[in-house]
């Protein structure tokens, strides 16, 4: 079994790692105070930051969807982590500085994080000529630095593959979709032919038993037993050809959705999607097939990339004379949701073919988006 881990999650991980080590260094012995950290109880004030420094790195992790807050929290982290090097000597506090700077790299651009990076080591290179009696000051401004920079490339690379991922899952999805659409196409293909083979059947039998029938009636020197014999042959051979022809269109009472449904679904690590198909949830035409098909993609993906939802629930139902599908997750983020390319272009394909699309954001319960289309069958 794979164990898919997010790049949120071993960020998570890193500053936590980060965080007790240097909590070993400050909780272990006693501090060397600096020209600074003398003016101060250094001790207390040293751990208290330390924990301050915990509890802002939690916030920072478990709110998502709020880039300026996020951007906050990770300055935030910045100043603690540059108050405690400047509060005592012979630290490795800086090593701090790699937990806002994973952030840094995930929310801003290049040029940005470039600024951000020079003008923090440069405040770093201010504080140990400052307050910190040290041989090589450059050196160890550099060592940090150089780490960093390291933790950047790191986080860049797992945004980088993260989109990458998506990117390919997207793809992948439209392959499934065509593939399941092809499926549905040989089977709407398979429905005609039956249709044209009722047609063939029962017109030739019913025309054989039309003229046996005229036979009897006008031909008075007709074998009429033998006749009749073959009259009920007839009868007969028709309603078993009949049964067998309705129970093939039985199997091809439209289009069904279920299996494509789920492969759809099945690329997707994150958000986990709970699937609820009703058997009779069946649409008549590929067009509106693929109407619904394409809703589901885009439900999943909006789901994915911007809500960040752990959990997708999707239900395919029979509403009357509708087939109605229904997508909620529990993504964060309280913005108002406006319609782009995705949503708009699938409200336009299903109102096209009689049916509509809503959406909306439900405070901090996620996203929900409802399409539905009429049964109409051709």
């Amino acid at each position: 079994m794979r164990l898919a881990i997010s790049p949120q999650s071993a960020i998570a991980v890193a500053g936590l790692m980060a965080w007790a080590a240097i909590g070993l260094e400050l909780w272990s012995g006693p501090l060397a105070a600096t020209t600074l950290g003398a003016l101060f109880p250094v001790h207390g004030l040293s751990r208290s930051l330390h924990a301050v420094f915990l509890l802002v790195f939690l916030a920072s992790i478990g709110i998502r969807g709020h880039d300026a807050v996020q951007l906050a929290l990770a300055a935030t982290l910045s100043a603690i982590t540059l108050a405690l090097v400047a509060l005592y000597r012979y630290n490795s506090a800086a090593a701090l500085l790699i937990v806002p700077m994973l952030a840094f790299a995930r929310l801003l651009n290049v040029r940005m994080l470039t600024a951000v990076y020079v003008a923090l080591n440069a405040l770093l290179l201010t504080i140990v000529l400052m307050f910190r009696q040290m041989d090589a000051p450059l050196t160890y401004v550099s060592l940090h630095a150089s780490l960093q920079l390291f933790a950047i490339m790191v986080a860049r690379f797992a945004q980088n593959a993260e989109h990458a991922r998506n990117m390919l899952a997207s793809a992948h999805a439209e392959l499934l979709t065509t593939r399941g659409m092809l499926a549905e196409s040989a089977r709407h293909q398979e429905r005609l032919r039956l249709s044209r083979e009722l047609h063939d059947v029962a017109g030739h039998k019913l025309t054989a038993l039309r003229l046996n029938l005229a036979a009897i009636t006008h031909n008075r020197h007709l074998d009429q037993a033998a006749a009749v014999v073959l009259c009920s042959r007839l009868t007969e051979e028709l309603l078993d050809d009949l049964r067998g022809v309705v129970h093939q269109l039985r199997l091809h009472d439209g289009l069904e959705l279920g299996a494509t449904l789920h492969r759809l679904a099945a690329p997707f690590p994150r958000p986990r999607v709970l699937l609820d198909i009703a058997d009779d949830a069946r649409v008549a035409t590929l067009d509106q097939a693929e109407a619904l098909l394409r809703t589901f993609q885009e439900g999943l993906t909006n789901a994915a990339r911007h809500g960040d939802a752990a959990h997708v629930w999707a239900t395919l139902s029979r509403d009357g004379d509708q087939v109605r599908l229904v997508i909620r997750d529990d993504g964060r983020g309280r913005a108002p949701v406006r319609a782009g390319h995705g949503l708009s272009g699938m409200r336009e394909r299903l109102q096209a073919l009689g049916g509509d699309l809503e959406f909306e954001r439900a405070g901090d319960t996620g996203f929900h988006l409802s399409a539905w289309l009429p049964i109409a069958w051709p």
